[in-house]
């Protein structure tokens, strides 16, 4: 897979931690999220570019937006599948897992 890609990806996710948004909102987020994960996982360039997009529109650092004290962080289960996700598209430098038997793909 394209590496600008699958950085620009990681930046996103490592991003979401840091997001405040309305409860009711964060389903839009948790489906990019796990579109990104169902195309990183497919080797699906094409459908991890579209998810990258989705979440780069989703973001709220997008545009400044007036501060809601009722925003909150992301739920706990997206809090652990971001986490899950950054670490599995770790860049190949940070992480050799796979290595060693030659099962990585990406």
């Amino acid at each position: 897979m394209d590496a600008v890609l699958l950085t620009r990806a990681r930046e996103l996710l490592e991003d979401i931690p840091k997001w405040r948004l309305p409860q009711a909102a964060w389903s839009r987020p948790a489906a990019a999220v796990e579109a990104l994960a169902a195309a990183y996982d497919a080797v699906d360039g094409p459908a991890l570019k579209v998810a990258v997009a989705r979440l780069e529109v989703l973001s709220p650092n997008r545009v400044d937006r007036i501060a809601d004290p009722a925003d909150v962080p992301p739920p706990e289960p997206l809090q652990e599948r971001v986490t899950a996700l950054v670490h599995l598209i770790a860049e190949p430098d940070e992480s050799t897992a796979g290595e060693a038997d030659g099962t990585d793909r990406r």
